[in-house]
């Protein structure tokens, strides 16, 4: 360094050397950050849209649900992506709530909540967004209103719709709906506001009748829970066992593959004095999970698994990490 340089260096601002130690900390953070994702075997995906949700298929098909709820298809994977279709006559007091579910390369359903404040709204299409066939879903403010609303299917017809409201007074209430015929019409099933404590994050469906509901702000009770015999009786499922250790575990919604639903993942929210994401895997259909270590993120939205058995999560911002 020549004399010039270290007189420079010694006049210039405070602020402005406080500045550069700044960014010089902020560089080694996000260095930590890469090597900590990196030795967790996550990898952060190129995508150029924030998603909530996503779906991988072999051959480079690929949906999403962006954070603006744009639903969005690609034939070339990610950074392909385009809107096939935006919603916009959403319901103001839902915030915006929408869920998907992308059943294969060419069909996809969204549900949400219409602005007349009067109907739920479950849209199907089949060829990749370019038609859309759309299901009204009648709702009485008085006994549910509008909160949330997820969809699952068990097969190509068979699927369920949980219509949560707001909660009010710590209490939501939970109501559980069949469709027999691909979600072009819902009949109501059971009231599980009763049954289930907690707020619902998503419910899964298998084709033996199996219904999973998973949790969070449940206090003490469970954060899964499982119905062998649609929907007429449910019991707690325990993956990871609470201890004084453990302040309390959100749990998100199961993902089994469907070209061999004996593989499925699962994400729990671990909290103690921090949270951790712990991320657990099962090779003989949830009959026994297995700790695969945990997803270094602040925060997590979602989750997918692919037919590769790549493990897909989005965090609250929605960046894209795989393993």
């Amino acid at each position: 360094m020549t004399k010039r340089m270290k007189k420079a260096i010694k006049f210039l601002p405070i602020p402005f050397l406080l500045l550069l130690f700044l960014l010089f900390l902020l560089f080694l953070l996000f260095l930590l950050f890469l090597l900590f994702f990196k030795r967790s075997g996550f990898e952060h995906m190129s995508c150029p849209i924030p998603l909530k949700q996503l779906a991988l298929y072999n051959g480079g098909t690929a949906w999403g649900l962006s954070l603006e709820n744009e639903v969005l298809y690609s034939t070339k994977g990610l950074e392909e992506f385009q809107p096939v279709k935006t919603l916009d006559m959403q319901n103001p007091s839902s915030d915006g709530f929408t869920n998907a579910v992308f059943w294969d390369e060419q069909t996809a359903y969204i549900s949400y909540f219409s602005s007349d404040n009067e109907h739920l709204v479950i849209e199907a299409t089949h060829d990749g967004g370019i038609t859309w066939r759309q299901t009204l879903l009648n709702y009485d403010n008085e006994t549910c209103d509008a909160g949330s609303v997820f969809l699952c299917f068990e097969d190509s017809a068979h699927g369920y719709l949980l219509h949560c409201s707001t909660p009010a007074a710590g209490q939501m209430r939970k109501m559980l709906y069949y469709t027999d015929n691909a979600g072009k019409t819902y009949t109501f099933l059971k009231d599980l506001t009763d049954i289930i404590a907690g707020y619902p994050q998503g419910i899964t469906a298998l084709k033996d009748s199996t219904i999973q509901i998973a949790v969070t702000y449940h206090g003490t009770d469970n954060y899964l829970y499982q119905s062998l015999d649609n929907a007429n009786s449910w019991e707690p499922v325990e993956i990871f066992p609470r201890s004084d250790h453990v302040g309390y575990i959100d749990g998100f919604v199961p993902v089994y593959s469907k070209n061999n639903p004996q593989n499925a993942m699962i994400l729990l929210k671990v909290v103690h004095e921090t949270a951790a994401y712990r991320l657990y895997v099962t090779i003989d259909g949830g009959e026994h999970w297995h700790f695969d270590g945990e997803v270094p993120c602040e925060s997590v939205r979602s989750s997918y698994l692919g037919d590769d058995q790549t493990i897909y999560i989005i965090d609250m911002e929605g960046n894209v990490y795989q393993k």
